[in-house]
């Protein structure tokens, strides 16, 4: 039987980059998003030139009941589900002088919560084992007070990707991969990319298929899990006074 997945954000950036790979790779998948309608239309149809099926669930996932929803609507679409990959994110710039309650609850709510929620109903749901693949940012592993409220989120996302491992083992794996800098962002000129890939060990970061090929190396190994995987030119071996507005 042909596996199938469930990715959220699939319809850009790296969820699409996701899509595709393991579309190629073999699985059916169902593509969440919540206002990039195009984009995942657009990657339904590539994936069904593949030969592979492709269903599209639309969901705000600042809403706990619609990741729920959206968990029974993929597994209703395919009955064989065993993944999940939690893609969809919120990245906004404040400061501590900046901040509000309302931007940091939307951070928490898109960015942890979700993934939580999307977890607990996949766990409960399949029919079978499977994984479930959080991506995070390698923000985490040398913080700042930069972008504070998504730090703050990215780093409550590793500590419910650490208990939902170990609460949902043995049905269920639950890693996480934590990229650096893959695409620009925002008003990100050609020239702040370079520079801040050239600030990295190995002189470069990552790029969207080699996010991929962790996710599939991960989504494969059966004796591993509770493991956040950094994948970014070696951005988390500096301190946070070399990685200031990074």
């Amino acid at each position: 039987m042909t596996p199938a997945i469930l990715i959220t954000g699939a319809g850009a950036r790296l969820g699409k980059a996701l899509a595709l790979r393991f579309a190629r790779e073999g699985h059916d998948i169902a593509l969440h998003y919540n206002t990039s309608d195009t984009g995942a239309y657009q990657v339904a149809s590539a994936i069904e030139a593949m030969g592979r099926k492709a269903t599209l669930h639309q969901a705000d996932l600042s809403d706990s009941k619609a990741c729920t929803a959206l968990i029974a609507q993929a597994h209703d679409a395919f009955p064989n589900l065993t993944g999940l990959i939690n893609s969809a994110s919120v990245f906004e710039r404040d400061t501590l002088d900046t901040m509000d309650v309302d931007f940091l609850r939307n951070q928490m709510s898109i960015n942890a919560e979700a993934p939580l929620f999307l977890g607990q109903a996949f766990w409960q749901t399949i029919d079978t084992s499977g994984w479930i693949i959080n991506l995070l940012d390698a923000k985490v592993f040398q913080t700042t007070p930069e972008f504070f409220s998504y730090t703050l989120s990215k780093l409550a996302l590793v500590q419910v990707t650490e208990m939902l491992a170990m609460a949902c083992a043995p049905k269920v794996r639950v890693n996480g991969i934590a990229p650096g800098l893959v695409l620009r962002s925002g008003n990100q000129t050609d020239a702040d990319f370079e520079r801040v890939h050239d600030l990295n060990p190995l002189k470069h970061g990552p790029t969207e298929q080699e996010i991929c090929d962790m996710a599939l190396t991960l989504a494969r190994s059966n004796a591993t899990s509770g493991q956040i995987i950094a994948v970014d030119g070696g951005r988390h071996f500096y301190s946070p006074s070399h990685a200031q507005n990074t």
